[in-house]
């Protein structure tokens, strides 16, 4: 009885974290994305009060740029992205393994397309994601950037 108990106690706290390890939830989540693309080309200049309402302009820096967004996420949807980029891309690969997340999607932006891999473990309210980005521009020169996100759980989605 005595090695027993040792061993039932170890099986249940394996249960215990395995359980809170697959735990993603669903809802509102807001990110923020840092892209680091070494020769970035200059970003047209945009009047930014002609943006729709919670857009806002990504902070430049050097060799990339920073923005924050939110999306709802769902069990079937579990990529963290933004809404915009909804109408150009289309998630082709979703994976899940516990509370990691794999997929592959396809992009056709105003640059040209792009084809990404990205990766986002989610713990409780917090997510850290990283997805690389390869394409041509529009002249045939190559693309590549990856992206860094970070993001945290705000509620339930609403209508």
């Amino acid at each position: 009885m005595k090695t027993i108990a040792p061993a039932l106690a170890g099986l249940l706290l394996a249960a215990t974290f395995g359980a809170q390890a697959e735990d993603i939830r669903e809802g509102r989540w807001a990110y923020t994305m840092t892209m680091e693309m070494p020769n970035m080309p200059a970003m047209p200049k945009v009047d930014a009060s002609k943006l729709p309402p919670g857009m806002a302009l990504p902070q430049m820096g050097a060799g990339g740029m920073t923005m924050n967004y939110e999306h709802c996420l769902t069990q079937a949807d579990l990529v963290p992205r933004n809404d915009q980029s909804g109408e150009h891309c289309k998630i082709t690969r979703m994976d899940r393994r516990g509370n990691t997340v794999e997929w592959a999607s396809v992009c056709d932006s105003p640059h040209g397309k792009m084809n990404a891999t990205g990766t986002a473990t989610y713990s409780g309210g917090t997510m850290t994601s990283t997805t690389h980005v390869t394409g041509k521009d529009r002249s045939g020169a190559p693309i590549e950037m990856t992206q860094k996100i970070n993001g945290r759980y705000m509620g339930p989605c609403t209508p």
